[in-house]
Parts: structure tokens; sequence; C-alpha cells
């Protein structure tokens, strides 16, 4: 079951709460099994995960899995980077920069990059970064290519199966009790949650608005009789017949698992983590947060505001803040660059914005201690990853279309970073067989790469567990693995 954005009514609605409880949309009605964990770790050391989604399906030949300009530049060629045809400004200076090949790779580097790549993400963050290309996502349709790299599962038709990769960490790992807002969810990205508690669940907000608004208390007029919070409190608490007479579909008992977090969002400041202000103290964390992100201080909703920016800033907030402890953003929609006027300009232009918002929240999350000596980016996971790829020729509208082979962006804790893992073919753009133990191609020997083999080896490189795929029969790419 997907779960919705937020609104006050949906959420006084569904726990009868003033001060603006919140319950997650989709709670009800869900069965859940205790979490496989291991050994809880103390909350400062709880394993933190970032997932950014581009929407859409982006062009990897423009930036994590490109072709040299100079050898796969024939409109007629079966792969067509068709460099000399974008229109971005800055696209077209790193062509410049490049000699016209479109490969970005920078001194010490050993991954060369797309023509729309961040720079910045590159230049400071190369050592973390790892590139897994040749990820095959079974379809070209974009619901079901975004909700199998969600969940690891391959969907039931358009249906997601099983839980998404969010969900799955804040369950397994242990800390539901740490964290307010165990999962965050941004930016309009979906969310499921097949067997795990409903604490696990994803708080789905539109933006960091959205997020102040649901967190701030309700004005005191709209508040509900004390008598009726009491009656509440006491149903929640209590034990009675009826949570065992009318609980055949686990609602009940789902409602009273979601009382101590709404207790916990409103009667406390959480929600001031998330006014993002303008003109804050000189020297405030508002204020370096908005250098991190080159924010407008004097007007800082230009910059955030459906942007981003603005969904990475939420995320740095929530992290930084310890007011969740996974963070899932659609932080951009790249557009369906089926049409030339989409490809040409738009296209490259919003990758290169989503990774420049990646950059600067690393760069945070580097930059701001968590506990002496360490960093919050010491134990956060990143990956990156859209629906599916583009096609490697221009259709008959001047775009590209839909295409199987991926490629995906990780990064952070337990990653070995610096590399690329997998290939496409150099002839047909198709993915390639991988040695997992190796990272290197092997087309007679290897295995094809996949989303739930992702999903396996990044809770691998946090220490958590995988069960919840098994059924996937997810292996391990331990190339990608620090210690593999």
């Amino acid at each position: 079951m997907r779960h919705r954005d937020l609104t006050r009514r949906a959420i006084l609605g569904g726990l009868g709460l003033a001060g603006g409880a919140v319950v997650l949309d989709g709670f009800l009605g869900l069965p859940f099994a205790a979490a496989d964990e291991g050994e809880c770790t103390p909350p400062n050391e709880a394993p933190l995960l970032v997932v950014c989604e581009f929407v859409s399906g982006w062009d990897t030949l423009l930036c994590l899995d490109p072709r040299n300009h100079h050898e796969y530049g024939e409109p007629g060629g079966a792969i067509y980077t068709a460099y000399e045809r974008l229109t971005d400004p800055l696209t077209i200076a790193l062509m410049d920069e490049t000699g016209g090949t479109g490969l970005y790779q920078p001194p010490g580097s050993n991954v060369a990059f797309g023509p729309a790549m961040s720079k910045k993400l590159v230049q400071n963050h190369m050592d973390d970064l790892c590139v897994v290309r040749g990820v095959d996502m079974g379809t070209v349709t974009h619901e079901v290519g975004r909700r199998y790299f969600l969940t690891g599962k391959f969907p039931r038709g358009l249906a997601a199966s099983g839980s998404s990769l969010e969900t799955a960490w804040a369950a397994v790992s242990g800390h539901l009790d740490d964290f307010e807002i165990p999962s965050l969810v941004t930016g309009g990205a979906e969310t499921y949650n097949e067997n795990f508690s409903p604490l696990a669940s994803g708080l789905a907000v539109p933006g960091y608005a959205e997020m102040l608004q649901v967190l701030r208390p309700l004005n005191a007029s709209l508040a509900l009789d004390g008598t009726v919070n009491q009656a509440a409190a006491q149903f929640h608490h209590g034990e009675f017949c009826m949570h065992t007479g009318y609980d055949g579909r686990g609602n009940i008992a789902a409602q009273r698992a979601a009382w101590s977090t709404a207790q916990a969002l409103t009667g406390g400041g959480l929600w001031k983590s998330f006014d993002f202000k303008g003109n804050p103290p000189v020297g405030s964390q508002l204020d370096k947060l908005y250098d991190a992100f080159g924010v407008n201080k004097g007007n800082p909703a230009a910059t955030l505001s459906n942007t981003p920016r603005g969904q990475a800033a939420l995320a740095a907030q929530a992290l930084t803040n310890r007011v969740s402890q996974v963070v899932m953003m659609q932080l951009v929609n790249v557009t369906d660059a089926h049409f030339d006027d989409d490809w040409v300009g738009n296209h490259p232009r919003r990758i290169r914005d989503g990774f420049d918002a990646v950059s600067e929240l690393i760069t945070l999350l580097k930059s701001t201690e968590d506990k002496p000596g360490k960093s919050f980016w010491d134990r956060t996971t990143l990956l990156c990853f859209s629906d599916f790829a583009r096609t490697p020729a221009i259709n008959a509208q001047g775009g590209r279309d839909h295409h199987l082979a991926s490629a995906c962006l990780v990064a952070g804790q337990g990653i070995k970073g610096n590399q690329a893992i997998g290939a496409n073919k150099d002839t047909t753009y198709d993915a390639r067989y991988c040695n997992l133990d190796t990272g290197a191609p092997d087309d007679e020997m290897g295995s094809q790469v996949r989303p739930p083999d992702v999903h396996a080896t990044l809770l691998e490189a946090a220490g958590l567990c995988h069960n919840h795929i098994s059924n996937q029969d997810p292996k391990l790419i331990k190339a990608m693995l620090k210690n593999g």
C-alpha cells in the first residue's frame, strides 16, 4: 500500500488528536513481523541512509556511463552520444574542457563521467563514489522500474511488491524507538511497507514547508477538549477486550503503535529544525546550512522551494538533528526525454542539478560532527537511482526512448569508492554480465546486476540483514564492499 502525503485533516482524523499528531497514511491494516535484527548499536551509531531518486529515467550516457564523443559521435551508430547537440551552457563548457570527448575524469579519479555530471560532486567526493553500471532493470515502464529499485522486488504488474529500502533499513537496524521520524520520505517519492512494523513506514511530505506544517502545533483555539485527549490516551495505553476482538486485520495494533510517535512529534520542538526562515543568526546551524547549499539567506524559498537543494537541505536537517535515521528523496525530475527540446537542454541541466545537491549534502554531512572525531557521513550510506536509462540512439523526435540497462551511484559507509563496477556493451549499450567479486565485466562466468543485488550489498555494507528480499536470490556485489 502506498503511503500518500500527509494532510493535517488526515492526521487529526487518523488519531483523533489535537496538536498536529501524526499517523502515517497506510499504517492501518498492515500486518507486521518483528525485524530480524542483529546486535543493536547505540543510537549515535545507528547506520544512516539517504536514497535519491532521479525521476523519469536518466540518460546514463550523459552522466554515469558515457562514451567518447570522438569515437561514438556518428548519428548512424548503434551508440550515438549526440553531445554536439546539447544546448545547456554548463554542459557545453564541460565539453570544451574535455577537448570534445565529453569524458570528465579529473586527476585522481578512476572513473570517467559524462558531460552533464556535477563537477563539484566528482572533484570533492571522488574517493567515495562507486558507479554500478550494467544494472538490468527488466522493464522500460516507469512505474515498474521505479518500484523495482525502491523495493528490490520486481512488481506484480504495476503494483509494488515488498517494502521499500528505507522502510526495511529502519526496521532491521533496531532503532525505531531512537528517532521521532525513523523514515522520512520527501518530494513525492513512493514508500512501501509490506510486513514490517508500522513504525518503520515512511512519513511522506512534499517538502520542508509541509514538514514544518505537520510538526508545528495547532493553534490553541483549534485544540480538542482535554477530556477527549485523556480518553484517547486511556484507549491507547489501556488493555480492553476490543483491542483483541476487533483487531483481526491488525488495525488497532497499528494505531496504538503510532501513538507514542504521534505524541513525540507534537509534544516537542522538532518543527524548529525545518523552519527555514530568512536571515538566520550568523554562525547558527541554519546559517551554516544555507552556506552549504548556496541559499539566498534573505529569501530562502527562492533557493529551496521545489528544488533538489530544498530536498537535500531537508534531508540534512532531519539527519543531523537526529530526527530521522533514513531519508528517501524524489530529488529531481530529469524529464522523460523523448523529444528534442527536453533532451538537448532540460535533461542534462536537471541531471547536474540533482548531483550538485547530492554533493552539497555529502559535504555538509562530512563537515558536521556527530560525535567526537566522527562526522555524520561516517555512518551514512547513499544510493542514487532512476527508473531506467535512455536508448543509445536518438529517436525521430530528436530525443531518447527507454532502455533496459541502467546504472546507479552508491557511496558511504562500507562502500569502496573511486571505482566503476560492471559495464554496458560498447556495441549495443546492453548490460554485460559482471564478476561480482572483482567488478569486471565477465560475459561467460559473470552474473547480471539487478536492484536486489544492490539492496543486499548496501545493507551488508552497513551490517544489516536482507532476509526480506531472500526470495529474490540477491547476490552480494563484493567488489562494492570495502571489506569484500
